[in-house]
């Protein structure tokens, strides 16, 4: 049950991030089209660091999306299949070839962000940290993802079906 608390705090905590990352995003564009519009300059930096903000916020958020199952899938077809065994192998099967594809992006996204050498044209941020978002939420999703392989083999085990959570009662999209 602390699992539980400390996961619903953790993304909590994180979507709280995602909104004042957002929100920063927000501003800095807001900034940057009134001083391009009204000022007649532009903020040279600006668009950079929007890009940079909105890399991170599209990979933390498929992150959420993933923990919360708010991505397309197609679960209507597996919720139609009468036996709970043959339900929980489908979903098994799925979040393991999942766990493979993420496993794998993660794995070069930290080749990829470890050997970058070069930096931004207008801020001079090692492009490191931009593409380090593809380590650090494909590990947050393989931790999802594990946890979701040993709910789908208890529940093999105990042969019963999943139960499905509407997005509303996660807070997610419908």
């Amino acid at each position: 049950m602390e699992d539980k608390g400390f996961s619903n705090l953790f993304f909590s905590i994180y979507k709280f991030l995602l909104i004042l990352l957002t929100l920063v995003m927000f501003i800095i564009v807001g900034a940057n089209v009134f001083s391009r519009f009204v000022l007649n300059n532009s903020l040279g930096w600006a668009d950079e660091l929007s890009r940079f903000i909105f890399i991170w916020i599209s990979f933390l958020g498929a992150v959420l999306a993933y923990n919360t199952d708010d991505h397309v899938g197609l679960n209507f077809v597996i919720a139609r299949i009468p036996s709970a065994k043959v339900q929980n192998i489908v979903n098994l099967i799925s979040d393991i070839l999942i766990l493979l594809v993420v496993s794998f992006i993660t794995y070069y996204g930290y080749i990829v962000a470890t050997s970058a050498t070069n930096v931004s044209p207008a801020l001079y941020i090692p492009m490191s940290y931009v593409y380090s978002v593809v380590p650090v939420s494909g590990l947050m999703m393989v931790i999802i993802n594990l946890s979701k392989i040993k709910k789908h083999i208890d529940l093999f085990k105990e042969n019963e079906k999943e139960i499905s959570v509407s997005a509303e009662e996660y807070g997610g999209a419908e």
